[in-house]
């Protein structure tokens, strides 16, 4: 597996698309730091450039590299959450471009509940900022081969040692940039 985390890595550094597992369901991810390969992946998904992507972190140190102003309620509910299905939004340090017209003023982080996974984000050590495999307000897609069909081959597919059952349920979405928390969307976990 370290050779796909290799090849995959490479792949990102040049600006490439991957995708892979996930604990709620499949995802497509790019260099956070590259507007370029952001702009790649909304291109690839249809995807309208003013809805931002969002990083896919493997511990708080990494959501305190790019994020700012984390209020103590958002402190619990990453500590009750994270690992997990929640995405919290909080204000950015303005480093990656959560879509291809600029560095986000605003940052989505979540830590995923797949210890394979994490143990990718690690080694990258590349900002991977994700989104769904899928098209534009359609269903995501549910295995390996509906993702390499759908995207005719365009992304580097991320094998992990272990399997996990997706949940096939987005992460709930909750914006955390001011004094109180705001729902964004309802998923996989409830607050």
């Amino acid at each position: 597996m370290k050779e796909d985390f290799k090849k995959a890595k490479e792949f990102l550094l040049k600006d490439g698309i991957i995708a892979f597992k996930t604990d709620t369901v499949m995802g497509v991810g790019v260099n956070g730091l590259s507007k370029k390969a952001v702009k790649s992946l909304f291109d690839l998904k249809k995807r309208l450039y003013d809805k931002p992507i969002y990083l896919l972190a493997y511990s708080f140190e990494q959501i305190y590299e790019y994020a700012c102003l984390i209020p103590q309620y958002a402190l619990k509910l990453m500590k009750k959450f994270f690992p997990g299905s929640l995405t919290l939004i909080f204000n950015s340090q303005k480093k990656l471009y959560t879509t291809p017209l600029e560095l986000g003023e605003t940052i989505g982080v979540r830590i995923p509940n797949y210890p394979d996974l994490i143990e990718f984000l690690a080694y990258i050590e590349i900002p991977l900022l994700n989104t769904s495999a899928n098209f534009s307000n359609e269903l995501p897609l549910k295995t390996k081969e509906d993702v390499l069909k759908s995207f005719d081959k365009k992304v580097f597919f991320v094998e992990f040692e272990h399997e996990i059952e997706m949940l096939d349920i987005s992460s709930t979405i909750v914006d955390a940039t001011s004094h109180k928390p705001a729902i964004i969307r309802e998923g996989a976990v409830k607050i």
